[in-house]
This record gives structure tokens, C-alpha cells and sequence, in this order.
């Protein structure tokens, strides 16, 4: 029996242009009346995307708040909070240290605001795209507090090689993975989206057989292999697909709605 579904953001139950289709609030409402909480397990961190909640449509009806890949759980009832596995001042300073000079444009999140070294079309597309104010600023001035995770603009013909550095040059500390075609993201080895949905289990009282989560890329797999069921988005990517259990219709065609919908039937 399930008694929580949890769902990325981009990709899975938000589409390209930032938006929230109509489908998924009333998929929440009719999850509520069969008893199944509902999460939402993002990159992003709670704090910049709260403010969007009633914009999609979803302010009231979430759960628990999972924010920067498994770093930060808030459940919304209690108001109780965890988090894990930072990543400390100096650490985000070797990443970005060897990282930057591949290209890559160093950012920052300073709660609801969103700092990058660099101001590009790139990087204004990004902004656009997860409704966040964007400022320059020098990364490495601002890094003043321990960080859940280290994000990098990556221009998306250039992504397999930053991949395939990472892989060949792989700190024991810190891993790195794609989160999007333009972004990727360092956290700590131990930190993923299955620490924060674990935590999210144990206030709810509830084993991981008895989730459902929804994804769509790299930094979903784990979540999606910890899950009693992984459903990755036909628009996910190939190693999420791998990672899944099942194959939902794309974001683009309300899928996470247009599955749900149809599992929950009797």
C-alpha cells in the first residue's frame, strides 16, 4: 500500500517554461482523499521555491518540502525539520577551483536569491526558467556558511565532458551530477534525494515500500531506487529510465497526473 508519492520539480512535475499544469494540484487533492501524502523532493532548496507554491498551485497541499537533493526536509504539518550532510566552506572552494577554469559559470542560492559569477543567456534562461531573481556576484566572496550543494552552469554541448571529467577525476569526499541538460551539481557523497526521503518515511511513520517517487534525471536516481516504486518521465534521462521501475508519459503531456490517475483506480 502506498502512503506517500514524491515528486521532483523540473522535468517531472514542472515543464520547460517554469509552469505547473492544472492536472497535478487536482491529482494532490484526489491523493489526500485516498490517505497518500505528498512530497516534494527538489535540487532546488526549499527557500527558492516556497514563494512558487501558490503560483502552481500547490501552496496547502504539500507535505513535506525536500530541498536540495535530500539536504533539507521540512514537514509542513509539524513544522519539524532535518537536514544532512553539507558540504563545508572550503570543500565548495576546491570544487570550484578546479571547475571553473573548464568553463563553467560557479553559482549560488542566498535563500529565495540566486547568485552567478557570470551573467550569460545561459544563465538568464536558467533564472527564467525556475522564476529566481539573478545577480553577479563573486561566488567566493559570498561563501561565507556551509552549502548543501554546489551548482555549476554548464553549456549543455559542453555537459558530456564536464561528466566525464568528474568521473575521471572523482574526489572521495564529493560527487557530482547532471541536474538538467545546463546544470551540475556537487554535494557530498553521502547526501542524495533518498537521505532526505528516508527522513521524510521515519516522521511519517512509513517504510520505503510504501512510497512512490517521480523523476526525471540524474539526481533522481537514487530516490527512485529507494522508493517501493520509481517512475521516471518518458522525457527523463537514460540513466533514470535504467534506475526506474516503471516509465510515466512526459511532462509535457501531464504525466505525472495522467499515471497517477490511472494507478489509482480501483
Amino acid at each position: 500500500m502506498i502512503r506517500l508519492a514524491a515528486c521532483d520539480l523540473d522535468g517531472t512535475i514542472i515543464d520547460g517554461q517554469g509552469r505547473c499544469d492544472p492536472s497535478v494540484a487536482r491529482t494532490v487533492d484526489l491523493l489526500h482523499e485516498k490517505g497518500i501524502a505528498f512530497a516534494i523532493c527538489s535540487g532546488r532548496p526549499n527557500d527558492s521555491y516556497k514563494p512558487l507554491l501558490k503560483d502552481w498551485g500547490l501552496a496547502g497541499r504539500v507535505d513535506y518540502l525536500i530541498g536540495n537533493n535530500g539536504g533539507e526536509v521540512e514537514e509542513t504539518a509539524s513544522g519539524r525539520r532535518a537536514s544532512f550532510y553539507p558540504l563545508s566552506v572550503e570543500e565548495v572552494r576546491q570544487i570550484i577551483a578546479e571547475y571553473e577554469p573548464l568553463g563553467v559559470i560557479p553559482t549560488l542560492y542566498e535563500g529565495a536569491m540566486f547568485y552567478a559569477e557570470r551573467i550569460t543567456p545561459l544563465v538568464l534562461r536558467i533564472a527564467s526558467r525556475v522564476h529566481t531573481p539573478v545577480k553577479q556576484g563573486h561566488i567566493l566572496s559570498l561563501l561565507h556558511t556551509p552549502q548543501y550543494k554546489e551548482m555549476l552552469v554548464v553549456e549543455p554541448q559542453e555537459m558530456t565532458r564536464i561528466e566525464a571529467y568528474e568521473a575521471s577525476h572523482r574526489n572521495p569526499d564529493w560527487r557530482g551530477v547532471r541536474t538538467a541538460r545546463d546544470l551540475f551539481e556537487f554535494s557530498r557523497t553521502e547526501l542524495g534525494k533518498q537521505v532526505g526521503l528516508a527522513a521524510a518515511a521515519r516522521m511519517l511513520g512509513i517504510t520505503a515500500a510504501e512510497i512512490i517517487a517521480f523523476g526525471d534525471t540524474s539526481n533522481d536516481n537514487s530516490m527512485l531506487s529507494y522508493a517501493g516504486i520509481g517512475v521516471c518521465m518518458a522525457n527523463g534521462s537514460e540513466d533514470t529510465r535504467a534506475a526506474a521501475d516503471v516509465i510515466a508519459p512526459p511532462v509535457e503531456e501531464q504525466g505525472f497526473a495522467r499515471f497517477m490517475n490511472a494507478w489509482l483506480k480501483p
